[in-house]
C-alpha cells in the first residue's frame, strides 16, 4: 500500500497535474500548518521556494486569514479552499465558488485531491512520528521547478 500512497503523491509533484505547483505548495502547506505536521511543513517550505514561492508568501501561508492577501486573489482562493476542507470536510458554496474563478474543472479536481493526499501524509508522518531531517531534500532533483 505504501508503493502505490508514494505513487499517488509524486504524480502531484511530476509535472503531469494541471494544479500550478505554487497553488498546489499553498495548499500542501497550509493542510501541514492546520494539521500541525512539522515534518510536512519543513519539507513542502523547501519546495514552495524551488516553485517561487516568496517568504513573505510562506508566511501568509502560515498565518492565514487576512494574510493570505500577500498571495493574490488566486492563491488566496486557494488558500481559502484548502481551509474551508481540512476544517469542514465539504467547502462551503461561497469558497468552492471563489475558488472556481481562478480554477478550471480540472485544476479543481487536482487541488481537492491533493489537499486531501497530504491530509492523509501528515496524518501518517505525525502518528508514525517521523522526524525532521537534518536539511530539506533537495527539491531540484526530484521535481522540476515550474514558476506558474
Amino acid at each position: 500500500m505504501f508503493k502505490g500512497f508514494a505513487a499517488l503523491s509524486m504524480g502531484f509533484m511530476g509535472g503531469s497535474s494541471p494544479l500550478p505547483p505554487k497553488l498546489r505548495e499553498i495548499a500542501i502547506l497550509r493542510v501541514g500548518h492546520l494539521s500541525n505536521a512539522a515534518y510536512e511543513v519543513f519539507q513542502h517550505e523547501a519546495l514552495a521556494r524551488h516553485v517561487g514561492l516568496s517568504e513573505a508568501e510562506i508566511d501568509a501561508v502560515r498565518k492565514g486569514g487576512a494574510a493570505a492577501v500577500a498571495l493574490g486573489e488566486a492563491g488566496a482562493a486557494v488558500l481559502a479552499y484548502t481551509e474551508d476542507l481540512v476544517k469542514n470536510v465539504r467547502a462551503s458554496d461561497a469558497t468552492l465558488s471563489a475558488v472556481r474563478a481562478h480554477l478550471n474543472d480540472t485544476q479543481l479536481v487536482d487541488l481537492t485531491l491533493v489537499a486531501g493526499m497530504y491530509m492523509m501524509v501528515s496524518r501518517f508522518l505525525e502518528t508514525t512520528g517521523v522526524e525532521i531531517d537534518d536539511a530539506p531534500i533537495d527539491w531540484k532533483q526530484v521535481t522540476p521547478a515550474k514558476k506558474s
